[in-house]
């Protein structure tokens, strides 16, 4: 594993992975997490570029199945499959310790603000159309390349053994975990078709102008999954009116049926806080696990036993109503498996912790906790595809065109 590396230092590595190469300035973005270090930068001639270097060595195949995605996409792409670009490698070199440099071409645009996922009246319906557009291609696109593929039932029980291996190190607060149990035992849920989906979703992977998603970067945990994962980032920190008009432009373009990806979403965005959890117990970072078990009281704190479906309300039995207890350090009871399905699908809607709520008059002053408040998927688009009679959720589209190695053509 190598250390995360400087903006500075990864200019001067830019101009071994691409010959002549004359950096002039640095610019967004500029982060390192537990994945990469990653900046901007922009040479003599005025190009812009993106550099990144993995902390982990990166294997053979690994880089093979990276390269190729970006190849695939950046083809359907360019036959306007997809609405969006992808960054284009320019170069890579080996760096002392084993580890990679590379480099690609800055699609332009800039990462979505809070204030444009607020207000914005463009970009949800652009935001939504991408990801419809991603999530419509066929699965042989990444999983012909040989990227990681999972069912609708092996997506669930990862994230049923997510919940088992952070419970082995703390208690999850029991309103928290009943939701969350009741959800996942819910087998009306867990039937969807599986999709090339990105995995990581967030606002540094896109690059959007003027209301429009120009392209998506950061595909290391692309695979072939759950579409809600995708959305579950959207699903906690846009704001109603932006999610509004993203569920309704995704519903139409969507060609597949799922009637629950915006439930399975808000799941997925709560549960996040749990793999942030275990992964600052891989890391044994006293930071993060802290941070991670303060945001999952807080959480449980703002849900305030609410169930995830209404229907659910009778399977988590006592605790529905049970005040939330803070994270502790104790290991959590095993987890029951008697919870009732339900085909009720109405999901509950919370925002991030970023915003400022309004829930309660008494809150304590400094609680940055937010509303728990329900939404609904949009009957319209619900209602178009039932009548459609779309239930092929695998069908590709007419005018995709597939070669023998999943490759798309004209």
């Amino acid at each position: 594993m190598t250390t995360p590396k400087s903006p500075l230092e990864l200019a001067a590595l830019a101009t071994s992975a691409v010959p002549g190469m004359r950096v002039s300035a640095l610019r967004p973005p500029s982060y390192s997490d537990e994945l990469s270090s990653v900046t901007g930068i922009e040479d003599a001639a005025g190009n812009r570029w993106i550099v990144t270097c993995p902390h982990e060595e990166v294997s053979g195949p690994a880089l093979e199945a990276t390269s190729g995605i970006l190849d695939r996409l950046g083809q359907a792409y360019e036959h306007d499959y997809i609405p969006f670009d992808v960054p284009r490698l320019a170069g890579q070199a080996k760096v002392s310790g084993g580890a990679s440099v590379y480099v690609h071409r800055d699609p332009g645009g800039h990462a979505p603000t809070p204030e444009e996922l607020d207000s914005d009246l463009l970009l949800p319906a652009s935001l939504g159309r991408a990801l419809a557009a991603l999530h419509n291609l066929p699965e042989t696109v990444f999983s012909a390349i040989g990227l990681p593929t999972y069912t609708a039932i092996e997506c669930r029980d990862r994230n049923l053994a997510l919940l088992d291996e952070a419970a082995r190190e703390v208690t999850i607060p029991p309103s928290l975990w009943s939701r969350w149990e009741a959800a996942l035992e819910d087998v009306s849920l867990w039937r969807f078709p599986s999709a090339p989906i990105h995995g990581d979703i967030q606002e540094r992977c896109l690059s959007v102008q003027r209301g429009s998603v120009l392209a998506i970067g950061g595909w290391t945990s692309a695979h072939v999954g759950d579409p809600a994962l995708d959305i579950a980032w959207i699903q906690a920190t846009a704001s109603d009116n932006f999610l509004e008009r993203f569920r309704e432009t995704y519903g139409h373009e969507r060609r597949a049926t799922d009637l629950h990806v915006f439930t399975r979403a808000q799941l997925l965005s709560e549960i996040a806080l749990v793999r942030w959890l275990v992964h600052g117990l891989h890391a044994e970072d006293s930071s993060v696990i802290d941070e991670a078990r303060a945001m999952i009281a807080d959480l449980a704190t703002d849900l305030d036993g609410e169930p995830l479906l209404p229907s659910h309300a009778t399977a988590m039995g006592a605790h529905s109503s049970a005040e939330a207890s803070p994270v502790s350090q104790e290991p959590a009871q095993p987890r029951s498996t008697d919870a009732q399905a339900s085909t009720d699908s109405r999901p509950i809607k919370w925002r991030d912790r970023s915003t400022v709520s309004e829930r309660d008059t008494t809150a304590q002053e400094g609680d940055t906790g937010a509303a728990t408040m329900p939404v609904s998927r949009p009957a319209s688009a619900v209602s178009r595809k039932l009548a459609e009679g779309e239930v092929d959720p695998a069908a590709p589209t007419e005018r995709l065109r597939l070669g023998p190695d999943g490759t798309l053509l004209r």
